[in-house]
């Protein structure tokens, strides 16, 4: 008689691929499975606190991909991998004052251009719609029409159309 050992290969499972802004952490949720397990690990290391770990924190500043690698004493190596799409942090300001004299005349939501299919809407305070544009290749400047709009607080809402939840707050027209 033989007796024989059948052992499960390993198995990886990098988890679901991630969205997050510049800036932001994110967990990697990775889970193994297999016989024999004696290291398990993700590539590349860079921007996670822990590459050694199943379910480390990341970092990124820019798009990447990390695989997480299972080696098997006995049944050899697996692998998995999950992508990161990191998006440009936009921040916008609250204040600018198109006044011509060259200082802030516009309101520049820096990085707002690498969004190029976002939509941009300012209301005024009854709510009527006094700005809208597709992509963002020129600040607004604070005209409508034509015409200078006066002084105050506009409302704005900022849909990047990259499935993050819309923008909103406040501007203020400041001549």
């Amino acid at each position: 008689s033989v007796t024989v050992a059948v052992r499960s290969n390993p198995t990886a499972d990098a988890g679901q691929n991630k969205t997050i802004f510049e800036g932001q952490l994110v967990p990697l949720k990775g889970t193994i499975t297999g016989d024999n397990i004696i290291d398990h690990y993700w590539t590349p290391s860079d921007y996670l606190d822990d590459p050694r770990s199943l379910t480390p924190f990341a970092t990124p500043d820019k798009d990447i991909t990390y695989t997480l690698n299972v080696v098997s004493e006995s049944c050899g190596i697996a692998t998995s991998s999950v992508f990161i799409r990191v998006y440009e942090k936009i921040t916008v300001p609250n204040t600018f004052t198109p006044n011509g004299d060259g200082v802030n005349d516009n309101w520049n939501i820096q990085k707002l251009a690498t969004y190029p299919d976002c939509i941009l809407m300012v209301y005024d305070r009854s709510g009527k719609q006094e700005y809208k544009s597709k992509g963002y290749n020129k600040p607004w400047d604070g005209v409508y029409n034509g015409s200078a709009l006066a002084n105050g607080s506009y409302y704005y809402i900022l849909d990047l159309k990259n499935g993050t939840p819309k923008l909103s707050g406040w501007v203020l027209i400041d001549r």
